[in-house]
């Protein structure tokens, strides 16, 4: 009796200390792959990253996307991108390990030196909470420019326009950028 007092009690402390309890794999792969079109989510690699920004892999994947959940900054972000763009991810979670607190300050001393497929796609899901995350779509396109493109470089929300035209990071995107992105890209 004793015993089922103690659980029940430190069961109940810890639901009020508010405490988030660790996700399984299933739930991090499930909240993984929220952001990549339904046909790619099975067969996508899925993994988590230590607090070095180094990462583990949850599932094996059979197709070229890779996913990652939440993190514990603030807010909720899940994304996916092709394996191309994997070490751009790698070293901007590096970055962030190493105290960088912005972009701007990630980026300060340039960006990675990284091949990324031409037409590599980006989704992701942002947003204060995981019920008003905002679906994102980036089309990779290194030193595309507009015109190039024919692209428009302003920022829109109803249609495509070139986000850090010119540069290794430029991309097409489908929506505004994302709280903290700056307009211009902070890399070399």
């Amino acid at each position: 009796m004793r015993l089922l007092l103690f659980v029940s009690l430190w069961l109940l402390l810890g639901l009020l200390s508010g405490t988030p309890t660790a996700q399984t794999v299933t739930d991090q792969i499930t909240e993984a792959v929220l952001a990549a079109p339904e046909p790619l989510r099975d067969g996508a690699r899925v993994i988590v990253r230590d607090d070095e920004g180094h990462p583990t892999i949850l599932r094996a994947g059979t197709n070229s996307l890779i996913c990652e959940p939440d993190g514990p900054q603030p807010g909720f972000g899940v994304e996916c991108y092709h394996r191309s763009f994997q070490a751009v991810m790698d070293w901007t979670y590096r970055r962030l390990a190493e105290g960088a607190r912005t972009y701007r300050e990630a980026y300060a001393d340039g960006g990675p030196d990284a091949d990324i497929n031409a037409g590599a796609m980006q989704y992701a899901l942002i947003g204060q909470t995981k019920e008003d995350a905002v679906q994102t779509i980036s089309i990779k396109l290194p030193y595309a420019t507009a015109d190039s493109t024919g692209l428009p470089i302003e920022e829109r929300n109803n249609g495509p326009w070139l986000m850090w035209g010119g540069t290794a990071a430029a991309h097409i995107m489908f929506s505004t950028k994302p709280p903290g992105v700056p307009d211009e890209y902070p890399g070399r």
